[in-house]
């Protein structure tokens, strides 16, 4: 029979900080930078590159910038994705060179800040709703409809 320990003081404040959602801190060439809840505008440029750039590593980066560029105002996340994004994502690719470890565990942080399950909820919910699901009408449905219930004129 396996014996329930209480969690350690290091697992309550991991709990403690995944429920209060507070930013997490990774370090990317020598400075720290905290990573909150991401912005849709964030998830959006994240698609858009991933499906323009073709080179891997290049690919990395730019999403690795987009993390970095989040911020806990969305006003100022959308001026930061939108002006200085080009800028600090050459800055790290050409002349920091950054290294892949350090963008992977920028990513990693990052992929625990996204809400996955509303967003999975809402898109199986709106799925359903849409105009253009293919729908049946009353005599295509035939016997298999009916469930053994008598059809109501």
């Amino acid at each position: 029979m396996t014996e329930i320990k209480q969690p350690t003081i290091d697992m309550q404040e991991l709990l403690s900080n995944m429920m209060e959602q507070e930013p997490e801190k990774v370090t990317l060439c020598g400075k720290v930078y905290r990573i909150g809840w991401l912005h849709n505008s964030n998830v959006r440029k994240f698609s858009h590159i991933m499906l323009k750039d073709k080179n891997p590593w290049r690919r990395n980066v730019k999403v690795c910038a987009c993390v970095l560029l989040n911020h806990r105002w969305g006003l100022l996340t959308w001026f930061l994705l939108n002006v200085c994004y080009g800028f600090f994502w050459r800055w790290l690719y050409y002349v920091r060179d950054i290294d892949q470890v350090e963008v992977a565990a920028v990513l990693d942080c990052a992929k625990k800040k996204i809400q996955q399950e509303p967003l999975a909820m809402s898109t199986i919910l709106a799925t359903g709703m849409m105009d253009t699901m293919m729908m049946m009408a009353r005599h295509e449905l035939g016997r298999a409809g009916q469930g053994g219930v008598t059809p109501t004129p």
